[in-house]
């Protein structure tokens, strides 16, 4: 029995390869051997029996990418292509787009090819790091000790301690509510104190939670700290300053028990920006299921060998229990809430800061009430878990007339206002289906 290898595995994959191939081999000298000729390697020899694809479709690509993208995006595909496609001829694919790969890049009377090389080689590596891979499982020249960076610090807590901090976000602190400025100084007294802590910031939409996370990642870079910041979905992960999702940064298995934890060896770099780091931002924790948690906890109870939760690091969580929860497949009511980070043994040493003022409703306090209560489950039902909205919210259908009676309350005196920008950007209808968008738009336009 022959057992299944993922292409993955490198030589193990393509020992494979040749085991089911080549007829009543007694050692690996036979499975090296090629028409008389002895190759080093496994793929080698694979690659000269005709079993492994060419690299025409990569090349290809890459070919493509050349004259369309920037050296930057094709260093992206290039790594990319490495870690998704095996390609078989890496060295020959290297030197082929090698000058192109390197053209942004700056040169001087000095600057040497050694140096463009070792450029080049960290940049890949940086890209690599990222799904967990490196350059030297790579047929790719060897990183000399020639390089523009001779900094013995790894190239991920690099990244983090150069994440720009634009010039206005220095002055957000100024710029809190007071729910805001509460929750922003008890955060700050904890790390200033060099305590542990884990906190949950409780805050509805609209209440500035990103704002508030924007503020605390701004002064402590500004510091030289490492904050780590994440979210479980990647839209809220690009609205924080080297933003990333919480699994894949953290590595966080998809499939989850109560012993899981996360793919981090305590010898990786990852594992030491962990040591590194003052905080851990995780944005929409509400959303994920509270075995992910657990399993970071006890991984980084491993990596800092700490017996505390989250290994004594200070942990902020945000969200808003109001909305989407952790999806439990054909799951019972009583499965989903046990999913729930509420339900986890951590819970308890969580400290829960709490954003009530409703930034996007200012103007409309009796409004900001309202979608409270409904988040909340204060609202009164009608059937069916359905409210009745005021008459100030709602408008009668008596029929087809009834869209032009809307359009005119969302877009009064349109005709007037027709070349008035502000006046189009303050207004929307919004629709769940495109059907009914293209109608309204039709009706709009005409």
């Amino acid at each position: 029995m022959v057992y299944t290898v993922s292409p993955f595995d490198g030589e193990k994959f393509n020992l494979r390869v040749l085991l089911n191939h080549v007829k009543g081999p007694t050692g690996f000298d036979d499975l090296l051997t090629v028409n008389g000729i002895t190759y080093p390697t496994f793929k080698q020899a694979a690659e000269h029996r005709g079993l492994l694809e060419n690299d025409n479709s990569i090349r290809q690509c890459l070919l493509e990418a050349r004259d369309i993208r920037m050296p930057s995006a094709l260093r992206r595909l290039f790594a990319t292509i490495l870690v998704f496609c095996l390609p078989i001829g890496v060295r020959e694919l290297w030197n082929e787009f090698y000058p192109y790969m390197i053209e942004d890049y700056p040169s001087t009377s000095v600057t040497t090819e050694t140096h463009r090389t070792n450029k080049l080689l960290n940049d890949l590596e940086a890209l690599l790091l990222q799904h967990g891979k490196h350059i030297t499982e790579y047929d790719l020249p060897i990183l000399t000790g020639e390089c523009d960076n001779d900094s013995t610090i790894p190239r991920l807590i690099q990244d983090e301690l150069t994440i720009p901090n634009i010039d206005e976000e220095f002055t957000l602190i100024e710029k809190l509510n007071n729910d805001e400025r509460l929750a922003y100084e008890t955060i700050m007294t904890v790390i200033d104190r060099n305590e542990s802590m884990i906190f949950f910031v409780d805050g509805p939409g609209g209440t500035g939670k990103t704002f508030l996370y924007r503020t605390i990642l701004a002064a402590l870079r500004k510091a030289g700290h490492i904050a780590i910041a994440t979210a479980t979905s990647g839209i809220a992960a690009t609205l924080l300053p080297g933003g990333r999702t919480a699994h894949s940064r953290f590595k966080i298995s998809l499939t989850l028990d109560a012993s899981s934890t996360c793919s981090i060896s305590k010898q990786s770099d990852l594992a030491e920006l962990i040591r590194r780091a003052t905080i851990i931002i995780w944005d929409e924790a509400p959303m994920v299921n509270r075995r992910a948690l657990e399993s970071l906890d006890r991984t980084f109870r491993d990596i800092m060998e700490v017996n505390l939760p989250f290994g004594g690091k200070v942990l902020i969580l945000g969200g808003d229990f109001r909305q989407v929860l952790p999806v439990v497949p054909k799951g019972t009511k009583a499965e989903m809430i046990d999913a729930c980070i509420v339900k986890s043994p951590l819970w308890k040493d969580v400290k829960v800061l709490h954003l009530k003022q409703n930034m996007r409703s200012s103007n409309d306090e009796e409004y900001a009430e309202y979608i409270q209560h409904i988040g909340d489950g204060n609202e009164p039902y009608i059937i069916d878990d359905l409210i009745k909205l005021p008459p100030s919210m709602a408008m009668e259908w008596e029929g087809q007339h009834s869209i032009y009676n809307l359009i005119d309350q969302v877009f009064p005196n349109l005709q007037d206002h027709v070349n008035d920008a502000r006046y189009m950007v303050d207004r929307a209808l919004l629709t769940p289906i495109n059907d009914d968008v293209e109608q309204l738009n039709a009706k709009i336009i005409s």
